[in-house]
């Protein structure tokens, strides 16, 4: 009676809902961390290295786990990694194409993994979703598409960085009519440390910045719109700066 009380659940229930990938095609997984702005709230910005360090060894300790692993590839909290099972007639795909096996292993070795190397007094959590892609080409798009969201999302804040730390070298020197140039094109970039201060460039570039990186779904139209105008607008403050010291090298 147990054996059959068993086998009736797993057919009625448990196997009702259990799907399988096709074989001989491009299997793509996605980790992605899970409210993830709450882990890194206290941690340095806007680069730290030691998160990813921790993340990094996540992703190589899952390559090794998972049978078939290619590529991968890692943004953010994101990482995401190719299989195939095509190189030979008997190559072996992850759990047999098991959908909730792949993702939900996937998912546990990845934050294990992670947990272990942050050695953080948070714990992390990430999910996982599958992909079959037919098409090589489409392949090489899905890659490209995360890429370019990943330059898009930092390269505000990096330039940004990188000219703030321009003008401030500048400013150290200058003297006279360059350095009021350079002095009202700094009110223009730098948020003054005044409470109820006006915020300038600087300040709306970091908060798109921790909104963007604060949510685990699909940056919103709105926040694109801002980014092409604030992209905009640095632009126009790094063409100043280069007027008054020359073009950066």
């Amino acid at each position: 009676m147990k054996d059959d009380l068993g086998r009736r659940f797993k057919r009625d229930y448990e196997d009702a809902l259990r799907l399988f990938l096709p074989r001989r095609a491009y299997v793509v997984i996605r980790i992605d961390g899970r409210g993830f702005h709450k882990f890194t709230e206290d941690l340095e910005r806007p680069y730290c290295r030691a998160l990813a360090d921790a993340l990094d060894r996540a992703a190589l300790y899952l390559c090794q786990e998972m049978i078939g692993c290619r590529f991968a590839y890692g943004q953010s909290d994101e990482y995401s990694f190719l299989l195939t099972d095509f190189e030979r007639e008997d190559s072996a795909l992850w759990f047999d194409g098991n959908v909730q096996k792949i993702v939900s292993v996937s998912a546990s070795l990845f934050t294990a993994a992670f947990n272990r190397a942050a050695d953080s007094k948070k714990l992390a959590a990430f999910d996982s979703r599958v992909m079959v892609i037919s098409q090589r080409a489409e392949v090489e798009r899905y890659f490209l598409w995360r890429q370019l969201d990943a330059s898009a999302n930092r390269l505000n804040v990096l330039t940004l960085n990188r000219t703030l730390a321009r003008l401030r070298t500048a400013r150290a020197s200058a003297t006279g009519e360059k350095l009021a140039s350079l002095n009202d094109l700094a009110a223009d970039l730098i948020t003054p440390p005044i409470r109820y201060s006006k915020p300038e460039l600087q300040a709306h570039i970091a908060y798109l910045y921790t909104l963007t990186n604060a949510t685990d779904q699909k940056i919103g139209r709105d926040a694109i719109e801002r980014y092409k105008v604030l992209r905009k607008a640095l632009d126009e403050r790094i063409a100043q700066l280069n007027r008054i010291l020359g073009a950066d090298k």
